[in-house]
């Protein structure tokens, strides 16, 4: 039997009230600024591993995640709540689902990571899952190899065919384009990947099509989503209960099914 198609309106309510999209309790509005500018200057791991972000000002900067999120665009504006738009994440969802299906049809290769494990790994891995049911590829570059990042023992761990920065025995949250720069030196590069933080940057400043998740401070990923390259950005908060990200995995599934809304 066909499945049942999702309801858009219960899961644009459901990701309000599990935080995903709407009010943003877990970065107020003065820290979300001062992130901006600190991406222009002393925070490198902010700017994700993307060059062109030093191109624009901290004003043009806001103003992009202002479109992909609706929050307030003015640079001035330190009272106002931030919150991310629940129509915006849906339609980017949907976006992000159709671009994957049509890769997967391709039979494409998919390199699927994330440096908040804590809140997207479940997620993601029920995405690999549906693309790998659509007819797509799912590639773990630099498998049990040691990369010694930052003088210290690093490693790509891969759970359910999405890779984690780890130290042998933890995975870990990480903002850094370096793990992705790794693992890029491997070939031969995937054909897509999903990502977020400098896992999604690195990627698409090489010039890879991504699917990126971009919480409201990771405001260096709006920058080639502005840019037009082939980039999806999904609007979200990524550091969420797992549970709460199921509305957003179960549209995933359907419209990488086959199916449409």
């Amino acid at each position: 039997d066909d499945p049942v198609r999702p309801d858009l309106e219960q899961i644009k309510d459901a990701l309000v009230a599990g935080g995903v999209a709407g009010p943003h309790q877990s970065h107020p509005r003065p820290g979300n600024i001062r992130k901006i500018h600190a991406l222009l200057g002393v925070d490198r791991d902010a700017a994700f591993g993307l060059s062109s972000v030093a191109r624009y000002s901290a004003r043009e900067i806001l103003g992009f995640v202002s479109e992909l999120t609706g929050c307030p665009a003015d640079i001035e504006d330190l009272e106002s709540p931030d919150s991310i738009d629940p129509e915006r994440t849906v339609a980017a969802i949907a976006a992000a689902a159709r671009r994957l299906r049509a890769a997967a049809e391709q039979g494409s290769t998919l390199l699927a990571t994330t440096g908040h494990p804590t809140g997207m790994l479940e997620h993601h891995i029920r995405v690999v899952d549906a693309y790998r049911a659509a007819g797509g590829k799912v590639v773990l570059l630099r498998e049990e190899e040691r990369l010694d990042l930052w003088g210290r023992r690093s490693e790509i761990c891969y759970v359910g065919g999405v890779g984690c920065l780890a130290d042998g025995a933890s995975l870990k949250h990480t903002h850094s384009a370096a793990p992705m720069e790794a693992l890029l030196e491997a070939s031969p590069w995937p054909d897509i990947v999903l990502g977020d933080h400098g896992f999604a940057g690195a990627a698409i400043e090489r010039g890879l099509p991504a699917v990126v998740v971009m919480d409201i401070n990771d405001q260096a990923l709006s920058v080639p989503w502005a840019e037009g390259r082939d980039a999806v950005v999904i609007p979200l908060d990524d550091n969420r209960p797992p549970r709460c990200y199921e509305p957003s995995w179960t549209l995933f599934e359907y419209i990488l099914a086959g199916h449409d809304i």
